[in-house]
């Protein structure tokens, strides 16, 4: 997996979940400033619309509040999966990455 790449490199990185950076920005923000010797300005501001280009492969990509709305609800988090798409999740998801960054398996159709 593409990831995997990133997880067993030999230099030191700094990693952080979007979720975090989401719901926690400016503590994420500030303690990964911190963490690798930066200044923290007192300027932190969210950025209310998409902080990607609305064209191409981004286009229709959410931004703050539509993200907020999507990701901070449980029963909305896998929407848009198909239960196909669930069972080939439970097996070939490295379940090793997802107890590192504390998510929880997508649960299994009925």
């Amino acid at each position: 997996a593409w990831n995997s790449e990133w997880e067993e490199q030999t230099f030191p990185a700094l990693h952080t979940r979007f979720e975090d950076l989401l719901f926690h920005g400016e503590e994420v923000v500030r303690t990964a400033c911190k963490c690798v010797g930066g200044v923290f300005t007192k300027r932190f501001q969210y950025v209310e619309e998409s902080a990607k280009r609305t064209v191409g492969v981004h286009k229709g990509a959410n931004g703050l509040v539509k993200a907020m709305l999507q990701y901070g609800d449980p029963n909305k988090r896998l929407n848009g999966f198909t239960d196909r798409d669930r069972w080939y999740a439970s097996k070939n998801v490295r379940t090793d990455l997802i107890e590192k960054y504390n998510y929880l398996p997508p649960p299994l159709p009925s």
